[in-house]
């Protein structure tokens, strides 16, 4: 009976122990379990206390910066519109190039629209921007350079063939020198040197019984002189010399008025009938001058007449005025 007893006591001895062993290995797992658990949460708050440090630093850095980076924003704009302003100069001088200078302008635009929104930019997006801004304009600089470096070689070469013109000119025949002299009156036609004639004063006239003077009527029973003052304006390049300046009045019916019919004079290569004619000496500056047509008891209808000046083969000038 005891031989029993210790031997069902042996198992629960070792049974025992067994668990004990295993308490208290769970026992150490949980206090290290604790123990990192309770390292790990100080480094979790101390990591939350750190970032909330950076970030009142950033806050604060960029409330710092906040104004240059406006400055330099409104700066970066102002430099992209006067890039834009060159290139279309650029495409001006050379249109051969418009297509890759209009591909440069198009990048510009697109960096402006990124520009035109209110965001808050870091100062690294605005050093990003202006390195973009460096290489646009490095690159709009090549292009001046080499448009300029065109251009000039094209007044080199247009000045020698100006140059080997002139002295061709000089063995060229009477005939050739005569269609020169053609070529040169027709340049100056082009650039302004056809006269005109403005600060008109048309108006019908009346003898003065006493005296020989005249008045100014503005009723056709009463006309006895159509007349017609006028400036002829300062011209640099126009030639010089004796010129006839012709008068032209239309009546109210469309008729030109005229003394004989053989009043014409050649108007852009057709005959016209004039009404009356003025000589004077242009030497290029303003000229006042009157030119009447005496209608020698001749009636005048009511109504619009039309006054029309010519000089050199061009009408110079053009005025109205009625008759009642």
């Amino acid at each position: 009976m005891s031989e029993e007893t210790n031997e069902t006591n042996a198992p629960n001895k070792s049974n025992s122990g067994v668990w004990i062993l295993i308490t208290i290995i769970a026992l150490l797992a949980t206090g290290v379990l604790g123990w990192m658990y309770s390292k790990e949460s100080k480094s979790y708050k101390n990591c939350q206390t750190a970032n909330a440090q950076l970030e009142k630093e950033m806050k604060s850095m960029n409330e710092a910066l906040s104004g240059y980076i406006d400055g330099a924003t409104m700066d970066l704009k102002n430099d992209f519109q006067q890039m834009l302003s060159t290139y279309d100069k650029l495409i001006e001088k050379d249109a051969s190039k418009s297509d890759s200078l209009q591909a440069q302008k198009d990048s510009i635009n697109m960096l402006l629209e990124q520009l035109k929104d209110t965001k808050n930019r870091s100062y690294y997006e605005i050093g990003q921007l202006k390195k973009r801004n460096e290489r646009l304009r490095e690159i709009m600089n090549r292009y001046l350079i080499t448009i300029d470096s065109l251009n000039t070689l094209n007044i080199d070469l247009s000045t020698r063939l100006d140059k080997t013109s002139s002295e061709l000119n000089l063995t060229q025949s009477e005939r050739d020198s005569l269609r020169k002299q053609n070529d040169q009156n027709a340049e100056l036609l082009t650039k302004g040197a056809k006269l005109n004639a403005f600060n008109f004063k048309s108006e019908g006239l009346r003898y003065q019984t006493f005296g020989g003077s005249t008045k100014d009527v503005n009723r056709a029973s009463r006309t006895e002189i159509l007349s017609s003052t006028f400036t002829i304006g300062e011209n640099k390049i126009a030639r010089t010399g004796n010129k006839t300046i012709y008068m032209q009045i239309t009546d109210p019916n469309g008729q030109v008025i005229f003394k004989r019919p053989s009043d014409v004079t050649q108007i852009a290569g057709s005959e016209i009938l004039y009404t009356g004619k003025r000589e004077i000496n242009y030497q290029g500056q303003l000229i006042d001058m009157t030119i009447v047509y005496n209608l020698e008891g001749r009636e005048v209808a009511s109504g619009n007449y039309v006054v029309k000046i010519f000089a050199d083969g061009a009408l110079i000038g053009k005025d109205t005025f009625t008759l009642k």
